[in-house]
């Protein structure tokens, strides 16, 4: 699947819905949140966001939105900007932590709530590898 498409975004929700450990990871995080994948030249040229919130240890209502400027209106607790090479390297392996704390990756949200859960990443980890991606 494409990454970042509608179809791989309910394909990881599914996947992250699947994960044992997904209710102790998001107790006590805001209720939502958001991804912004930058424009990053011919392979990426335009800005992708979405959208998901949690209710009862599971992901519902998760989208990928039709203007990223809809992120503004809907004041997620947490929102997660890079350009879409720095997405693509962290899918393939690179630290998302070390991403995030080099700037590559900006964070918007409580990051001490964040930091705190940091094991909880196998979880994230799981669901992805459980979808398969295509890169552009």
């Amino acid at each position: 699947m494409r990454f970042a498409s509608k179809e791989w975004l309910a394909a990881v929700v599914e996947a992250l819905n699947r994960q044992p450990a997904l209710p102790q990871a998001l107790q006590g995080l805001g209720r939502d949140g958001g991804i912004v994948v930058g424009r990053d030249g011919a392979a990426w040229p335009r800005d992708v966001a979405a959208y998901g919130l949690h209710e009862g240890g599971r992901l519902v209502g998760c989208r990928v939105l039709p203007d990223p400027d809809d992120l503004l209106e809907l004041e997620p607790a947490y929102v997660f900007r890079a350009p879409y090479g720095v997405w693509r390297a962290v899918m393939l392996g690179e630290d998302p932590v070390r991403a995030a704390l080099s700037g590559r990756v900006r964070v918007e949200g409580d990051l001490e709530a964040l930091v705190r859960r940091v094991e909880y990443r196998r979880v994230v980890d799981a669901a992805l590898a459980a979808v398969p991606t295509e890169f552009p």
